[in-house]
């Protein structure tokens, strides 16, 4: 058996595309095929909603989206079926007159659009929530959407290498650290239910690009693929940073961000998306080198006390994915819970 079980992350939520994404797709009256764990899904705008079903027709098995959108529905590109905003059902072409069977529907996968974002949720057994983003809807803040991308690792890989504060002087000389100072504190981390919270204390002499976000940060982790980081300046100016890694499949991941400041809200945003594209471009090189993609069990890989982010976050990935295993979404649901403190 795997070390992590990829059958937890079901009962979270996980954006699968950006509105513009699926308005693009609703213009042409298509269903958008998107991929989460590894079950190909059709997402569709019908009646005005958002909608989400496995892509396959109950009938003959044609991927969805390969169809067309119209008023009624979803329709079927092979025989012609429709299939309302529930999934039931509600026109079968080639015989006008027959009694629709009740079973005859698609599975509703639950959705919601949040953070200009289309989430799923493939499992609501354990009843959790979207991840927060601090700077949304934060009037202080300008959030700029960047491109989203998807790269050949793993969900938690990603956000793993996200939150690494030793790889800082390595894969990012002259961007986000500098090779002369490679020495990093040991983080403290603090459990608080679904999330995991630290500080980091960057060396204060470093020369960066004024771009650069390197500042006393405050991080924290949404369980299970989610990660904010805000940034406090000296001129009392803040900035954030965040992440959500959508799990493709076990080794392929699409990751949505935001970066988000309140110092020149009116400015230019082009230098600091540039700025995250270059550091982007530093980061892949390694982690697509990483093999396995997957983040593997403990006797695989060494670590040392400044891997204290990346221990916690492992652990808390073991605790829920062996709930799941024990228990489905009650057992992930109570992982999750606040821990309860003695009086």
């Amino acid at each position: 058996m795997a070390y992590l079980d990829d059958s937890a992350w079901r009962y979270f939520w996980h954006p699968v595309c950006t509105l513009p994404e699926l308005a693009a797709a609703t213009a042409e009256r298509r269903a958008l095929a998107v991929t989460l764990l590894g079950e190909p899904v059709a997402v569709a705008e019908i009646a005005g909603a958002v909608a989400a079903f496995p892509d396959r027709c109950i009938h003959r098995s044609t991927r969805l989206s390969i169809g067309c959108i119209e008023a009624g529905g979803l329709r079927c590109a092979y025989h012609g079926w429709l299939y309302d905003a529930g999934g039931m059902c509600v026109e079968i072409p080639a015989m006008p007159d027959y009694p629709i069977p009740p079973g005859f529907r698609l599975r509703k996968i639950e959705a919601r659009v949040a953070y200009d974002l289309v989430w799923l949720r493939l499992d609501p057994a354990a009843d959790t929530d979207i991840p927060g983003c601090p700077a949304w809807g934060d009037d202080a803040f300008r959030c700029v959407q960047g491109e989203p991308y998807t790269w050949p690792t793993s969900a938690g890989r990603r956000l793993e290498n996200f939150v690494d504060l030793a790889h800082f002087p390595f894969v990012h000389d002259g961007s986000l650290g500098d090779r002369r100072q490679t020495t990093v504190p040991i983080a403290e981390i603090e459990r608080a239910g679904g999330e995991l919270r630290f500080r980091f204390e960057p060396a204060p002499d470093m020369a960066l690009p004024d771009v650069a976000l390197m500042a006393p940060t405050d991080y924290r982790i949404w369980m299970p693929f989610t990660v904010n980081l805000e940034f406090f300046f000296p001129d009392g100016e803040r900035g954030q940073l965040w992440m959500t890694a959508s799990p493709v499949g076990s080794g392929s991941c699409r990751s949505f961000w935001f970066t988000c400041r309140t110092a020149d809200r009116d400015g230019d945003d082009r230098p600091h998306l540039e700025f995250q594209a270059l550091v982007l471009g530093e980061d892949l090189p390694v982690i697509e080198a990483q093999d396995p993609p997957e983040i593997p069990g403990p006797a695989v890989e060494q670590s040392v006390p400044t891997d204290a982010v990346s221990l916690a976050y492992r652990r808390r990935l073991r605790e829920l994915s062996a709930a799941a295993q024990k228990g489905g979404g009650a057992a992930v649901a109570g992982s999750l819970a606040p821990e309860k403190r003695p009086r």
